[in-house]
């Protein structure tokens, strides 16, 4: 397989004053280039770590855990505030994975920058399914994207609840030892035990990269189905609109919205973004997939980055 070069890349990063800390490149099933500014050490990839509960859905869906059109409401009633809304009750586990949980607000947010809002370590109430369920639900379940937490940590609680396992561990054998991702980190709930979800999951680029690789071949490693294909290419669809009224997004970051995983605007592409950009890029037209760990929120001057020097290449070596 034919390198490819990273210079046009690395010049346009610095160019642009982007904080770019690790690239790796995979095509046709293979590492076709890398370049780190540091140590390529485990960083936290913050929300790509939403991406791993996508997969953890999928397989307890197989494994006949839960099912997508359960209802948290009906989950955990105990935790319903006194006269719950409609939307709340109507709210199904669908819903929560499209970020279409019908609220208005980003719940759970880890970095809060609203006087008077604690981030989520820093809430009195540690029961953080009660907390999110205070919440007004505005709009119908399913149809109004949101952006926010409650979802992928929605998800870790119950998998863990019906299956005795921390969600990390539920993940063991299923998914990061098969792509040799041994021992990963993965922050925890402040009460409960209970792995976070929609963050705290520490991986190298490497590793990131073979979960990318994982992705380009539909759930295949090492010629073993370990997630079902229906699940990859329904979760990395566009499922719902996640554009902003008001707000100027760039092209790629309003392309669409699957279950936990956002679609790119060109050549059929999706992706698992972080806070700070952190990227696992997946091309499935040039079977290929690029990693990216970042200190850097111009995430759309990133993928330009990677759309104006690296995926040409890959389009004359597919």
């Amino acid at each position: 397989m034919k390198k490819i070069s990273l210079e046009g890349y690395l010049h346009d990063i610095i160019q642009r004053k982007l904080t770019t800390y690790h690239v790796v490149v995979r095509q046709h099933g293979e590492e076709v280039g890398s370049f780190d500014w540091r140590d390529n050490r485990r960083d936290n990839i913050h929300s790509v770590s939403k991406s791993f509960v996508s997969m953890a859905v999928g397989l307890a869906v197989e494994e006949g855990i839960l099912r997508l059109d359960e209802r948290p409401a009906e989950i955990f009633p105990d935790k319903l505030p006194k006269d719950p809304p409609e939307n709340l009750l109507k709210m199904t586990i669908r819903d929560t994975i499209m970020m279409a949980s019908g609220h208005d607000y980003f719940i759970l947010e880890g970095y809060s920058g609203v006087p008077g809002i604690p981030g989520r370590d820093e809430l009195e109430n540690d029961d953080w399914i009660q907390y999110a369920m205070t919440y007004d639900v505005p709009y119908t379940p399913g149809t109004h994207w949101k952006y926010n937490n409650f979802g992928p940590y929605l998800c870790s609680v119950i998998i863990q609840d019906r299956t005795g396992q921390r969600l990390r561990d539920y993940l063991m054998p299923r998914l990061f030892l098969p792509l040799g991702i041994k021992n990963p980190q993965w922050f925890e709930s402040a009460a409960g035990g209970y792995t976070l979800g929609c963050g705290g999951l520490h991986l190298s680029t490497a590793e990131l990269s073979r979960f990318g690789q994982l992705l380009v071949d539909k759930g295949q490693w090492e010629g073993r189905q370990i997630i079902p294909a229906t699940w990859i290419e329904e979760a990395t669809s566009s499922l719902i609109s996640n554009r902003v009224e008001g707000k100027a997004l760039g092209q790629d970051e309003c392309a669409g919205y699957g279950y936990f995983f956002w679609r790119c605007a060109r050549d059929n592409a999706y992706r698992g973004l972080g806070w700070g950009g952190q990227m696992v890029i997946v091309l499935p037209e040039q079977d290929a997939c690029v990693a990216i760990m970042s200190h850097e929120f111009d995430y759309q001057a990133l993928l330009d980055c990677v759309w104006d020097n690296i995926v040409p290449q890959l389009k004359e070596n597919n």
